[in-house]
């Protein structure tokens, strides 16, 4: 059973890929190199990263540095995939573009992962102490409602995504600091456990 969904969660994984790292920039063209689009694509790491660290913490950890881990490990999860998407988009524009293609801009790729880091750290955290603090269900709701109002903010102040990267990042920083600590002490609480 569980290498089917394995099985199945990379196949839903390359399909993603394929769609989000191939199609979609095979259909914008050069407009896959805009600097708001490339910024954002960086950050989705973060749709990936709360996800997998919800589940890991469907079991109360044994310590904090293995609450660390799994944290870190569903950001890196999250970020690589969008850093595949990312890197798979501009290879698809540069094999489909006729003509020169001039380069997108690597410093804000390179912010903007960081950004996507920052920000899955700080989701993942979140979705960790959510998991702990409340029932299943109540944490997967809170973090759609974390998701949507990133949504929001994108669809209302996107353009200025690559003007704030550098801030954007700190305050995701201090975000997954915040959660980590309010994880901390909610696993100083004696035996209660993860909420079913």
């Amino acid at each position: 059973m569980g290498s089917t969904r394995a099985i199945a969660n990379g196949l839903t994984y390359v399909g993603v890929i394929l769609v989000f790292g191939v199609a979609v920039p095979a259909g914008k063209g050069i407009g896959f190199f805009d600097p708001v689009l490339l910024a954002a694509y960086a950050c989705l790491g973060i749709v990936f990263a709360g996800p997998a660290s919800a589940q890991a913490f469907e079991q109360s950890p044994a310590s904090m540095a293995q609450a660390l881990g799994w944290i870190v490990k569903a950001a890196l999860f999250g970020e690589l995939l969008a850093v595949a998407m990312v890197g798979c988009g501009v290879a698809t524009v540069y094999l489909t573009a006729h003509g020169y293609v001039f380069p997108p801009d690597l410093a804000l790729i390179a912010s903007a992962v960081g950004l996507g880091l920052a920000a899955s750290l700080a989701l993942a955290a979140l979705a960790g102490w959510m998991r702990i603090r409340l029932t299943a269900g109540a944490a997967r709701i809170a973090l759609r409602m974390v998701y949507l109002a990133l949504v929001a903010l994108f669809y209302f102040k996107g353009r200025w995504l690559p003007a704030v990267v550098a801030q954007a990042t700190v305050f995701s920083l201090l975000a997954a600091v915040l959660f980590v600590l309010l994880l901390r002490m909610r696993l100083a609480i004696p035996a209660e456990g993860v909420k079913s």
